[in-house]
C-alpha cells in the first residue's frame, strides 16, 4: 500500500488515515510512531516492527471497509488486476482505460462513479473525512468494475 509506505517514510499519518475508519485513528497513529522510532534508532528500513506495521494497516483497512476491501494482499490475481486497473485509470484521469477491459454499462453507471471519483479527487483531500470520501468512492468504483467484469466473462446459456 503506497499511503502507508509514505507515511511511513514521512512520519505523518495523515497519509494512511483516510484507507482506515474513523475509530482505528488512534490505533494507527500509535503504530506509526512506533514503527518510525524504530527505524529512526535501529537505521534500516526492514524490522519486525516495520512488517507488523503493515500487516497492521492491512487489517486495519480489511476491517474497515470489510469484503469491499481493496488490499491487494488478499486478493485473486484477477481481482488485484482490476483493482491497479482501475488505479492506474484514476492516476491518468483516463476512463477508457476501464472501458477497454470491462465493458460499461447501458445506463453509464461506471462512467458516473469514475467522475465522482474524479471530482473528490481534484478537490483535494484536506481531511481524514475528505480522504475517506475518495477511499469510499475508489472502493465503490473498483466494486462495480469487478461486478461488471465478472459478469462480462459468464458464458451465455444455450
Amino acid at each position: 500500500m503506497n499511503a502507508a509506505e509514505r507515511a511511513l517514510e514521512s512520519g505523518k499519518a495523515s497519509h494512511i488515515l483516510p484507507w482506515v475508519s474513523a475509530e482505528s485513528e488512534n490505533t494507527l497513529k500509535n503504530l506509526l510512531e512506533r514503527a518510525c522510532c524504530e527505524r529512526t534508532v535501529k537505521k534500516r528500513g526492514n524490522s519486525l516492527t516495520t512488517d507488523w506495521y503493515f500487516r497492521m494497516v492491512n487489517h486495519l483497512h480489511s476491517v474497515s471497509y470489510g469484503s469491499e476491501n481493496i488490499s491487494i494482499s488478499s486478493k485473486t490475481m484477477e481481482e488485484q488486476r482490476i483493482i491497479l486497473l482501475v488505479e492506474s485509470a484514476c492516476e491518468s484521469g483516463n476512463f477508457e482505460d476501464i472501458t477497454a477491459v470491462i465493458p460499461e454499462s447501458p445506463a453509464g453507471e461506471m462512467r458516473a462513479q469514475f467522475d465522482d471519483l474524479l471530482t473528490k479527487r481534484m478537490s483535494g483531500v484536506k481531511t481524514s473525512a475528505d480522504g475517506r470520501a475518495y477511499v469510499s468512492a475508489l472502493t465503490r468504483l473498483i466494486v462495480y468494475a469487478k461486478k461488471r467484469h465478472a459478469g462480462s466473462l459468464r458464458v451465455p446459456e444455450k
